[in-house]
């Protein structure tokens, strides 16, 4: 999932606002088409220059389709999805060519050293390390017999060598797009449990109560049929269920009954430094007045969706005023258009009591403000 959107290249959005995980992959991928580029752009100029023209020119086509597999290769940041057969194939069959027009020409020099570099980048992406080891070692003895020890030495050495490179760059995009992965997955869980636990509350709150007013319409009406007087009775009790309910559900909509700001913080606290991101809590929530409490709790409920869904941060700090909330985080990405109705609805909320909400964007750094009007304090 991940996976098939991350380093994708994109002019419209830069290194500063991709994710970790982008600016991971879109450097794995670049690494190693750079090494295609420059190692086969060196190749073909060292053939030239010894006479050997073709030789060149299928080193060139060796390096221009491993650029091509790599763009291919999921394990190597790329993300074209088209097969990778036929580039590696190409790439494989130049390389003999080249290296074969070497050998023919009795080239000791040959452009073993750069095809080294070049084919491995790919192949790496597709082996085990025990398998790269033993091919390396293989193609130096090889080459050693065919070229003579120092060029198989050579070999060896430089297909170890990158072999190795580029299975360590492999396995650490791996680790950070799974951890990515999971940080959103534990972020769409928690997720999962609050909707898990207002569906148990509605259950609780509405469900007893239409119980009831369903017995006691049932009731009233037999005793209707009868002309029994105290039908009228029954349905006032249904009435006022109704309207009890009512109010009950209108409580749980509007806050899950109740919510305390000291309980949001605490949540809030354990649920980001769940997902990865280290949370500073400062001050508590008795510094602010019981009447305002409420929407401060909504403040931080609401900032800590934002972070968690709009960012890559690694830091956070919630800090609680005497005059409002301030909530502090990295990892900022650009804002979208028309992706404003939570913090619209907060604006709301923090209105109601006369307070002001302010969103500061500097670079990757993202704050949300919080002020409330001037109030005496109530003691709790």
């Amino acid at each position: 999932m991940i996976a098939q959107n991350f380093g994708r290249w994109n002019p419209r959005r830069t290194w500063r606002t991709a994710s970790n995980v982008d600016k991971v992959r879109l450097y794995t991928r670049q690494s190693f088409i750079m090494v295609a580029v420059v190692f086969g752009g060196f190749g073909a100029v060292t053939e030239i220059i010894a006479d050997r023209y073709l030789s060149g020119v299928f080193l060139g086509i060796s390096a221009g389709a491993c650029v091509v597999a790599v763009s291919r290769m999921p394990d190597l940041g790329g993300v074209v999805a088209k097969p990778v057969q036929i580039p590696l194939a190409v790439m494989t069959l130049s390389a003999f060519c080249s290296a074969g027009i070497a050998l023919g020409s009795n080239g000791e020099n040959g452009p073993y050293f750069w095809l080294a570099a070049i084919l491995v980048v790919p192949l790496a992406g597709l082996t085990s390390l025990r398998w790269l080891i033993v091919g390396s070692v293989a193609a130096g003895v090889v080459l050693g017999l065919l070229a003579g020890p120092e060029s198989g030495v050579s070999v060896g050495i430089v297909a170890g060598f990158m072999g190795l490179t580029v299975y360590m760059s492999v396995w650490l995009l791996r680790m950070v797009t799974e951890l990515d992965e999971a940080r959103g997955a534990a972020a769409a869980l928690s997720v999962a449990e609050e909707r898990l636990r207002f569906s148990r509350d509605l259950h609780d709150v509405v469900g007893r109560a239409l119980s009831a007013i369903a017995v006691k319409s049932e009731l009233a009406a037999t005793l209707s049929r009868r002309g029994d007087d105290r039908a009228a009775a029954q349905m006032d009790e249904v009435r006022e269920l109704a309207q009890d309910s009512l109010d009950e559900a209108r409580e749980l909509v509007r806050g899950y009954r109740s919510i305390a700001l000291a309980s949001e913080l605490a949540g809030a606290q354990s649920l980001l430094e769940a997902a990865g991101i280290s949370t500073a809590i400062r001050g508590s929530a008795d510094q602010l007045p019981v009447e305002l409490a409420e929407a401060a709790a909504w403040v931080v409920r609401e900032g800590v969706t934002n972070i968690l869904r709009h960012s890559s941060a690694e830091n956070c700090c919630i800090e609680v005023l005497a005059d409002g909330v301030v909530i502090a985080n990295d990892g900022a990405r650009i804002a979208e258009p028309n992706n404003g109705t939570g913090l619209n609805g907060l604006r709301e909320r923090v209105g109601a009591v006369g307070g002001t909400v302010e969103t500061v964007q500097d670079e990757d750094r993202f704050t949300l403000t919080t002020h409330f009007p001037s109030r005496t304090k109530e003691s709790r």
